[in-house]
């Protein structure tokens, strides 16, 4: 049984090719580039998104009506999730990158952030991340959030709770973008096997594909 790869045999001009080097320092480019280059994914996306958008303005109006009312309810709920989107949520988004990591079989599972760009991400040192894997790690977080809103929702029908799960639901949205982005990267070059390492200490990604003789 052949052992797992190593950023090593990667590099191995023979077997591989380098598709990509991103510097973490440059990743809103790196996804930018992405969403202009994949149409299907990112399309998808970008509806699926655009929807949520208008939910959450829909939501945000009305509590906006209803505390001229003098109900402050649903303002309040829609503040605090608010607040928790872009505290506890970035937290909790990276946590569960770092869980799919670990479940796939990565270690050495560190995190990033450049506070001027707000940009957050996890990462796994030099682990070399097969693409089964890779979008397993991507997906977690969007998966998971969502189904934990969905049942928030469903549980609280009847409360104004329901609107705290269903604006968070909304605003995570906007933090998938990178993940949607990674995976349209693979899109692009549909039919390669890639693979992926991270080098913590030079601050970069780096995307192998394997050659086809």
């Amino acid at each position: 049984m052949r052992s797992k790869l190593t950023p090593e045999d990667l590099q191995n001009e023979n077997e591989f090719e380098l598709l990509k080097e991103v510097s973490h320092q440059h990743l809103r480019e790196f996804v930018v580039e992405q969403i202009t280059k994949e149409k299907t994914i990112i399309r998808i996306y970008s509806v699926y998104q655009v929807i949520m958008m208008m939910l959450f303005t829909f939501i945000f109006t009305r509590g906006i009506i209803f505390s001229i009312k003098g109900n402050l309810e649903l303002i309040v709920a829609i503040g605090w999730s608010l607040l928790f989107s872009l505290s506890a949520l970035i937290v909790i988004h990276e946590l569960l990158h770092a869980l799919a990591y670990l479940a796939t079989g990565a270690r050495r599972i560190s995190f990033g952030v450049i506070l001027k760009k707000f940009i957050f991400y996890a990462m796994a040192d030099r682990q070399v991340i097969a693409p089964r894997a890779f979008h397993i790690v991507a997906l977690t977080p969007f998966v998971a959030v969502k189904l934990i809103c969905l049942l928030g929702i469903v549980q609280f029908h009847n409360d104004q709770m329901m609107y705290f799960f269903l604006s968070v639901m909304c605003l995570h949205s906007m933090f998938c973008a990178g993940d949607i982005a990674m995976l349209a990267f693979y899109k692009i070059h549909k039919g390669k096997e890639i693979y992926n390492f991270d080098s913590l200490g030079e601050g970069k990604t780096y995307f192998y594909a394997r050659k086809i003789y």
